[in-house]
């Protein structure tokens, strides 16, 4: 598959990651679904599609003002993102090389939900349209950003 035959919010985050001049990429399909299972045998989510959410031992934050700028709290590292697992970008990975400049990608992209974690799957981040959700390590920093 190429990027070509994607469409949705994958499409939009590799577009908009192109655009700001920073490397993306796309999971193959296979690699891609059990990386969600992974991520969501560990945290499971409430919520997979619609607006998306962590809700058991998560923490949360507004998403305004946080959208843009919660990003500089990753660690420099690849940052796995992945969206509404009911629609068409269902099995769609993509991997953003360096996690602190997503807010370069969200900035030139139209808005989204979408989950994000790394390789190790250390953490997850549920974001909608009204709130930044963080499982695992993300409270922490989430903690941090708000104190």
């Amino acid at each position: 598959m190429n990027n070509l035959d994607i469409h949705g919010y994958a499409a939009e985050a590799l577009r908009a990651a192109k655009e700001a001049g920073l490397n993306a990429r796309l999971l193959p399909k296979p690699v891609a679904r059990c990386y969600i299972k992974r991520v969501t045998d560990r945290f499971l989510p409430h919520k997979l599609s619609g607006h998306l959410a962590i809700q058991v031992d998560s923490v949360s934050i507004p998403l305004e003002p946080y959208e843009f700028s919660y990003p500089k709290y990753l660690d420099h590292e690849p940052i796995y993102m992945f969206f509404d697992q009911s629609g068409i970008d269902k099995d769609n990975v993509v991997v953003i090389k360096n996690g602190q400049a997503l807010g370069e990608v969200l900035s030139h992209s139209f808005g989204m939900e979408y989950f994000l974690s790394n390789k190790n799957i250390e953490f997850l981040l549920a974001v909608n349209w009204y709130v930044i959700e963080g499982a695992g390590t993300a409270k922490k920093w989430i903690n941090r950003l708000i104190s």
